[in-house]
């Protein structure tokens, strides 16, 4: 009996050793997702193919506001502009979109959000960047898309007033901040 009680104790701390490393290697794995999660963010961040690259000048468009107003890159002549294209199933989109509100509430300048999907797809969105930005609709690939190069979501574009690219990106990181403007 007591190789019994023996075996089934030394079973028992196996199976408690067990647990603590299997704990220990979730762990470990949780904080490695972590970091590489945040270098991809940092390296997507300054990823120029998102968007036209700085330097770069902006392609034509004419494209009609969710209000009915025309609206095309002469209107951004003179005046510096925050371009912002989101997608209602992109999580990112999801993430940025408030940072991208805020970002344009202090931007000194016009503010321009493209929403890519359908009208009820889109309609939340149109509502809350509505609030800040002139807003166009327009499918995945569309003219305004095109103008700014922009091939994934969220791009963000800031254009000078001559339509140079200053800065682009998927995170507001890549965008300077607006007192520095």
């Amino acid at each position: 009996m007591a190789i019994l009680t023996a075996a089934v104790v030394l079973v028992g701390l196996l199976c408690v050793l067990d647990l603590l490393l299997s704990f220990g290697i979730i762990r470990r794995l949780r904080e490695q997702n972590e970091t590489l999660k945040n270098v991809q963010q940092q390296r997507a961040a300054i990823d120029p193919e998102i968007a036209l690259p700085a330097g770069a000048s902006i392609g034509t468009f004419t494209a009609a506001t969710v209000g009915g107003t025309d609206l095309s890159n002469a209107d951004i002549d003179g005046t510096r502009a925050l371009v912002g294209f989101f997608a209602p199933a992109c999580e990112p989109c999801k993430e940025r979109m408030p940072q991208f509100i805020e970002y344009a509430t202090r931007f000194d300048g016009k503010v321009i959000a493209i929403a890519s999907g359908t009208e009820e797809e889109t309609a939340d969105m149109v509502v809350r960047l509505g609030e800040v930005a002139e807003v166009i609709r327009e499918a995945d690939g569309g003219v305004v898309h095109q103008a700014f190069g922009a091939s994934g979501y969220p791009a963000l574009c800031l254009v000078d007033g001559d339509r140079t690219v200053l800065a682009s990106g998927w995170e507001m990181s890549a965008l300077p901040v607006p007192a520095a403007l």
